[in-house]
């Protein structure tokens, strides 16, 4: 499978996919704040495709009165096999860097014992020419700045967990800018397309 369908995957980006058994991603207990205007970014809803070979990530970005979007990530691969993934969360801007805030929604009823889970953030772009493309968080670079205490945190064999104030963590991100906490080989991110009719 090609390396950016494997992070597509983790990122359950898209949006389907991480499995709880990768340390991919980090999650945080408190994301990036919405905005106080409830609307999501209308440029972000509606279908959205990436194909590599063949192997094909479709996203259907659809909102909620409530300001919140679900995202519902569908993954053909090369073997016709169907993966389903839904996203919750919302879009949000720090200046005039745009984010989706996500996390899983629940296929099945949890425990009340289960763990709460984590909010995956992205920073995203549309560009002039209505395509849609988005980087990752990294885990590495998350991970540094756990050690350093720049974030607060917990960083376990399988994953990490971000514990950190919203308004700390908005405060990081205006001092040391998106891209400190983006790997640098992501310099281009994921871009999907409108399908074409």
């Amino acid at each position: 499978m090609p390396r950016k369908f494997r992070c597509v995957r983790l990122l359950a980006l898209w949006f389907g996919l991480i499995p709880l058994l990768t340390s991919c991603v980090a999650e945080f207990i408190n994301p990036i704040p919405p905005p106080k205007s409830s609307e999501p970014d209308p440029a972000l809803l509606g279908e959205w495709e990436i194909t590599e070979k063949d192997e094909k990530v479709r996203l259907y970005i659809y909102p909620r009165k409530s300001g919140w979007i679900d995202i519902i990530s569908v993954e053909i691969d090369s073997k016709n096999k169907i993966k389903l993934d839904i996203y919750e969360g919302y879009t949000t801007q720090i200046k005039q860097e745009k984010f989706l805030c996500l996390k899983e929604r629940e296929m099945i009823a949890k425990k009340e014992d289960a763990e709460e889970l984590g909010y995956y953030i992205v920073p995203y772009k549309i560009s002039d020419d209505g395509r849609f493309s988005f980087r990752i968080f990294d885990v590495d670079r998350i991970n540094d700045m756990i050690r350093k205490g720049e974030l607060k945190g917990n960083i376990t064999r399988w994953k990490t967990i971000v514990t950190s104030r919203a308004d700390e963590l908005v405060s990081l991100i205006l001092k040391k800018g998106v891209d400190s906490f983006i790997e640098p080989k992501q310099e281009q991110g994921f871009t999907f397309s409108r399908p074409k009719k």
